[in-house]
């Protein structure tokens, strides 16, 4: 059966599958502490969460559940610390990229990428505007070292979860500016 998986962005500190076949959720296990706004991505078979922040600060840590061993672990911290970040792969096995965010003060343009052969984490520079959420997308090849402008979503979206399944990329929630106006929030997906 295949699950997927889902961390909160509202300080949960468990993870819970979701089986589509089912229609339902079911408890796999309890991240090591609390987190909230940190971003999330499947690497082989660990489960990455990156980042976010604990209800006082932001982070830079990384934890990832061995999903086989079903054991919780962490690597090298970012450089940088984030929360409402995006993080996702290009291949199975790596690297894994943290893209954008908040450190606590303001909005971040850069991206960082983890080496899982190295085990480091390598830096290149990003795009965000950092005073009004964006529909914009773009691509990165990372053959050719180039960014590609992609047909926009429908909605302006901030703090935006996005995942890869079936070969379609879906943008999960999100919000409008002000993050203060909870109407702002959306509950909608979109398929691209």
């Amino acid at each position: 059966m295949k699950l997927r998986m889902a961390v909160s962005k509202t300080g949960s500190s468990t993870i819970e599958a979701y089986s589509p076949r089912h229609n339902s959720w079911s408890h796999v296990t309890s991240l090591p502490h609390r987190r909230l706004q940190s971003g999330v991505a499947a690497l082989g078979q660990k489960l990455f969460v990156v980042g976010g922040r604990d209800g006082l600060k932001t982070l830079s840590t990384i934890d990832f559940l061995d999903l086989e061993a079903k054991l919780w672990l962490n690597i090298a911290p970012m450089s940088t610390s984030r929360h409402g970040l995006g993080v996702t792969t290009m291949e199975p096995n790596g690297p894994l990229y943290a893209v954008g965010g908040h450190d606590g003060w303001s909005y971040l343009n850069t991206v960082e990428r983890w080496d899982p052969d190295t085990g480091e984490w390598l830096y290149v520079v990003g795009g965000r505007d950092g005073i009004a959420c964006l529909k914009s997308m773009e691509a990165y090849d990372p053959l050719s070292d180039k960014w590609t402008s992609c047909t926009p979503m429908s909605k302006r979206r901030g703090g935006v979860a996005v995942a890869v399944l079936d070969g379609y990329l879906y943008a999960l929630g999100g919000h409008d500016v002000p993050t203060c106006n909870s109407a702002a929030r959306f509950s909608c997906v979109e398929r691209y």
